[in-house]
Order: C-alpha cells, then sequence, then structure tokens
C-alpha cells in the first residue's frame, strides 16, 4: 500500500520562509518561475494575484496547497496597498522584466457634418507612456531570538510592521520621487500635469476651487475627484475658516470622510508639504514587475557580531502616468 506523503502546513509563514523552510522555500520557487524576478535579489513573495491563481480547494482535490488568507497576509506586508490605490489608482502586476508601455491619449475634437460632407479627421494625440523596474528596497531590523520565534502573534506583528516600512519607501518614490538616483519619476515632478500658484502657504478656498477649474476644463471627471494632501496641509486647512470673521472651516467631515469643496480628502506624509493635489486616481499606475523579494541580512555592518538581523524586502516598481492633464499640483 502506498504511503500517503503529508499534508502541507496549511499556512504560509515569512519567517519560515526566511529561516529556510522546505515548504515556504518551494512555493517561492514556484512564484519566481511563474511570475519572473527583474533581478534575483532573495525569496520570491507570492503576491496577491498568484493567491488567486492557486486558489484553495477541498484536501481531496490538491487544494491544502497553501492558505490563501495567510498567502495574503504576507502579500500584503511585502507589497501593501498605498494611499494612491486607496484613492483608486490601478495596480498592476506585470511578468515582465523589462520596460512595459501604456497608451495616453491627449484628447479629440468633434464637429457636425453637412450631408456629402467629409468626415472630420480625429485631433486626437496617440502616444505611449513607459514604465520601468525601479528597484525599492525597505529594511525592518529584528533581533535572532525574535525571529527563531514562530508564535503567530509575533508573525503578525512583524507583518504590520513591515507592511508600513514597504509602504513609506514605496510612496515617497511614486508620489515625490525626482527620477534620477535610481528613483522613479513621482507624480509632483512629471512633466504635462496642471499646477496652480498659491499666494500664501496655506490656500485660500477661492484658491482651491481655482484647482477644481483647472481640473475641469481638462475634461476631468469632477466626481472621481480627490485631494491629496501632507498631513501637516491638511491640519492647516482643518483649522482655515472660510470667512475671517468666522464660521466653517475649508476642510469639513462629511458623510465619514473629510472633504474640500465636497471632494473626498485623503493624506500621505510622503508628499512633499506645501504641495496640493487634486487628481482622478484612475489616471496613474501602481507598476509592479515580478513578485516582491525577501533576503535576511545578517552579516552587513557587523551584524554577525550583534545578533541583529534586517529582512530586507524588494519591490521592482514604477508609476505610470496615463492622463497627466487630470492632476493638478497647487503651492506657493
Amino acid at each position: 500500500m502506498a504511503t500517503r506523503s503529508p499534508e502541507p502546513p496549511g499556512r504560509f509563514s515569512l519567517l519560515a520562509l526566511l529561516a529556510g523552510s522546505a515548504y515556504e522555500t518551494g512555493l517561492s520557487r514556484v512564484a519566481g518561475d511563474m511570475y519572473g524576478k527583474p533581478q534575483a535579489r532573495g525569496h520570491a513573495v507570492p503576491h496577491k494575484k498568484m493567491a488567486r491563481d492557486l486558489g484553495v480547494g477541498a484536501a481531496t482535490s490538491g487544494g491544502n496547497i497553501a492558505s490563501g488568507q495567510q498567502i495574503q497576509a504576507v502579500a500584503q506586508a511585502v507589497r501593501p496597498t498605498l494611499t494612491l490605490e486607496a484613492m483608486g489608482a490601478e495596480r498592476i502586476e506585470v511578468n515582465a522584466t523589462g520596460e512595459v508601455l501604456f497608451p495616453r491619449w491627449s484628447g479629440g475634437t468633434g464637429g457636425w457634418l453637412s450631408e456629402n460632407e467629409s468626415s472630420l479627421s480625429d485631433a486626437a494625440t496617440i502616444a505611449s507612456v513607459s514604465a520601468t523596474p525601479h528597484c525599492a528596497a525597505a529594511r525592518l531590523g529584528m533581533s535572532r531570538r525574535l525571529r527563531n520565534q514562530a508564535r503567530e502573534d509575533v508573525e503578525a506583528a512583524v507583518l504590520r510592521e513591515l507592511g508600513q516600512c514597504v509602504a513609506a519607501t514605496l510612496e515617497a518614490g511614486f508620489l515625490a520621487g525626482t527620477g534620477s538616483n535610481d528613483e522613479p519619476l513621482g507624480l509632483i515632478n512629471t512633466p504635462g500635469i496642471g499646477t496652480a500658484t498659491f499666494a500664501g502657504a496655506v490656500p485660500t478656498l477661492s484658491e482651491l476651487v481655482s484647482m477644481v477649474e483647472t481640473f475641469s476644463d481638462a475634461d476631468g471627471d469632477i466626481a472621481a475627484a480627490r485631494w491629496l494632501l501632507n498631513p501637516s496641509d491638511l491640519s492647516d486647512l482643518l483649522k482655515a475658516q472660510v470667512d475671517p470673521d468666522g464660521g466653517e472651516t475649508i476642510v469639513q467631515y462629511i458623510d465619514g470622510a473629510h472633504r474640500i469643496c465636497g471632494l473626498p480628502v485623503f493624506s500621505s506624509r510622503h508628499l512633499t508639504e506645501g504641495k496640493h493635489i487634486l487628481m482622478d486616481p484612475t489616471a496613474v499606475a501602481c507598476v509592479y514587475f515580478g513578485p516582491a523579494q525577501v533576503l535576511l541580512d545578517e552579516y552587513s555592518g557587523g551584524k554577525a557580531i550583534t545578533g541583529a538581523a534586517e529582512i530586507v524586502t524588494f519591490n521592482f516598481a514604477d508609476l505610470a502616468i496615463i492622463r497627466p492633464a487630470h492632476i493638478v499640483v497647487g503651492s506657493v
């Protein structure tokens, strides 16, 4: 009688992967083979798309490959949801290891024709915008004793802190990257976006309404528009009054969200202070190349002596600006 192979553990642990567990390491190889790696930096981590592709079925049909919930928890930590995505920007995960092109349109015109008149030529300009892999490396320090503990609460705490570290690294590049020193070109530095100039550090309601006008004049969908502010700028507008003699503030809390001119407000400390963004989030896409990769750094900087270690997470990513005219940045 054939001996039945043992069932997989039914969970995917980041700490076990870093410790060299055969189960997690094997699934990591599958992720690397299925979705590619721009450069071999460490263990490939199954991302959300892979978790969906694997699925979780009944044990009799091979469904115990992995726990979807556990894979999703690790995937969310090494590639967390960014503020842009929470606003409505699309996340695109591609298998490519090099440049990816997206269509970019600059609009078109139309007109009315009399009978037998030739049709009008299309004045829309169709071009492309490229996304290229930029390596975002995030590091989280931890003690040797901590990483050797396999308790689920320890794993959850590590994933939570790692997610915040990775999000900070990616968001800083996507929002304010210079396009040099291996950084992506951030949203506020992209040519062709709309701009507005404020008279003072704290804009007036009239100046913010002018940004809405600029956005609408570019055929932006006002129903899809969102504000993005640095928390410091948000705090200033929460205190700034519409009427200097008293009354309501520029930012109001309505229907479960902070709003300016009735449009929802989001904030990120990684947006340069003083930059006020009004945008349609679908005008941009967060592009990721292959799965995230992780390794355990136990040796650099004298770690072998102190016993300290760092979890290093690598994401190859870029921000694709598909409709720059639907992004308006206001500042002094």
